[in-house]
């Protein structure tokens, strides 16, 4: 590539002005060249004199045929048609006119230098073409191929293609550094790079990535057992989708989408849609991983997992499949994963599973707002939230992060009376459970070291946070959860108190 670009850049001053004053200067050598002759001694009928004379006008010529090259490059290849094309011009639409060019000035030495027919020249020049023409067909043809893509514009230098694979594969992707003579060259993700006779790109179905526009629709698929209603998996993957489009690469512009592709022996199966500015900087590769692993997550979370090709035979009710969250068993494993609650005992588990309630939010609905009272925490379980606060006290909330399944929050409004920190609204439509005051309270006052482990789990949190905002050593945070552990206890006491 590197290669290609030095060729493309405009002349450089001083080999043109060597070459204007070379072709001057044989110029005035054949103007002057009877003076010249008489003071070297020599005969002007001599044929040593006609000799030189001979070698002096063909150089005139060549030197003349270099000088309107490279003005032709200079000012019709880099200026005008670099202009109308908007684009760099490929390096084979240069050569072929160099090649026209030196081809009239074999003609021209041919006829003014040589005293030959100039036709004649031409007629066996034209012979010779065809015989050649014919012997070299396939590369000809990789030639015109190479011409015709040029001036279909149908790819550029710098456009991402799909070429598809002579095996039948899933085919070759790679951004074009060079559209040359034979062939073009396409570096991949890895680094390689593969050169393609450009007479493929005229039989085969080409992808362009990189048009019309670089935004591009990308999709993934996730299939999922029949048992789990369609607008939870819905709500579920979409919540994925949304968690990740955020990050850079992914189209702000367009908003993810999930379908119902088709239905099969496993289940449903569900497209992902989204979209993205390929390579800018996510490769497609990147992005597919980014999405699948969200959507993994949030259905691991929501206990769902994907449908698999299985041979099942019950002799008993069959179990369970899913997690549907309405049961005790199902909110009490929901309960052993949370932070705050892992090191409670069965029956305490089971005992907050029956008390805390579930409910639905819909999209940009409100759970709570910034400073009001609090008396529960909550959980998610399906969905998205975002977490919004007045950054500048100008009465103007902003969206500083998004909460994800498995989440907790709203814990210091209720261990500490505290108000809330921040305002919590629907992104997508979610699913939640609230644990209230009072559950929390008998659970302490049976188990009074459940506090600590609570102020403990808390404390580990806010940390976490503020060594993602600071960029704390571990070495801090170590003191530093202690510290917050022990001031979010005395709190929780004087409140509990109370």
């Amino acid at each position: 590539m590197s290669a290609f670009l030095n060729r493309s850049k405009p002349p450089r001053i001083r080999s043109f002005v060597i070459g204007g004053i070379l072709f001057l200067l044989v110029f005035q050598i054949i103007e002057n060249w009877p003076s010249i002759i008489q003071r070297l001694g020599l005969k002007e009928e001599s044929r040593a004199s006609r000799q030189i004379l001979t070698g002096i006008e063909v150089s005139f010529w060549v030197i003349g045929a270099y000088l309107v090259n490279r003005l032709i490059n200079r000012f019709f290849w880099d200026g005008a048609m670099s202009r109308a094309m908007q684009r760099t011009v490929p390096s084979v639409l240069k050569d072929i006119g160099t090649v026209f060019v030196y081809i009239i000035t074999g003609a021209c030495i041919a006829g003014f230098v040589f005293n030959q027919s100039i036709t004649a020249f031409l007629a066996t020049l034209g012979a010779g073409g065809v015989v050649l023409g014919f012997a070299l067909r396939n590369l000809l043809a990789d030639l015109f191929t190479g011409l015709a893509v040029n001036f279909d514009n149908n790819f550029a230098i710098g456009d991402w293609l799909v070429v598809p694979s002579v095996s039948g594969g899933e085919g070759t992707v790679g951004q074009v550094d060079e559209i040359g003579w034979r062939c073009t060259r396409l570096t991949c993700e890895d680094g390689t790079t593969i050169v393609l006779p450009n007479s493929i790109l005229g039989l085969e179905k080409i992808v362009n990535i990189s048009r019309p526009s670089i935004m591009t629709r990308f999709e993934v698929s996730v299939t999922i057992d029949y048992t789990v209603p369609v607008e939870r998996v819905r709500r579920i993957l979409l919540a994925a989708l949304e968690s990740v489009s955020s990050q850079e690469g992914f189209s702000k512009e367009t908003k993810p989408k999930v379908l119902i592709c088709n239905t099969g022996k496993r289940g449903v199966k569900y497209n992902l849609r989204y979209w993205i500015h390929p390579w800018h900087p996510l490769s497609p590769n990147t992005s597919r991983d980014l999405v699948l692993t969200a959507a993994l997550q949030h259905l691991q979370t929501a206990g769902i997992t994907p449908a698999y090709t299985k041979a099942e035979v019950f002799h008993e009710p069959m179990p369970a499949k899913h997690f549907h969250g309405h049961s005790i068993a199902d909110k009490v494993s929901l309960l052993s994963h949370i932070t705050i609650f892992e090191r409670l005992e069965e029956a305490e588990l089971e005992r907050v599973a029956t008390e805390m309630r579930r409910f639905q939010l819909s999209p940009d609905e409100i759970l709570f707002r910034r400073n009001d009272e609090g008396q529960s925490l909550f959980i998610l379980i399906e969905g998205l939230l975002n977490v919004q606060v007045d950054l500048n006290n100008s009465g103007h909330e902003q969206t500083v992060s998004q909460l994800s399944p498995g989440d907790f929050f709203g814990e210091m409004a209720l261990l500490t009376g505290e108000p809330r920190s921040a305002t919590i609204q629907a992104h997508t439509a979610a699913v939640i459970y609230e644990i209230s005051r009072p559950t929390i309270i008998r659970l302490i006052e049976n188990r009074p070291e459940i506090s600590e482990c609570m102020s403990l789990a808390v404390a580990q949190r806010q940390m976490k946070l503020d060594q993602a905002r600071n960029r704390t050593t571990n070495e801090d945070t170590a003191d530093k959860v202690q510290s917050i552990s022990k001031q979010i206890m005395f709190k929780m006491k004087n409140y509990f108190k109370s």
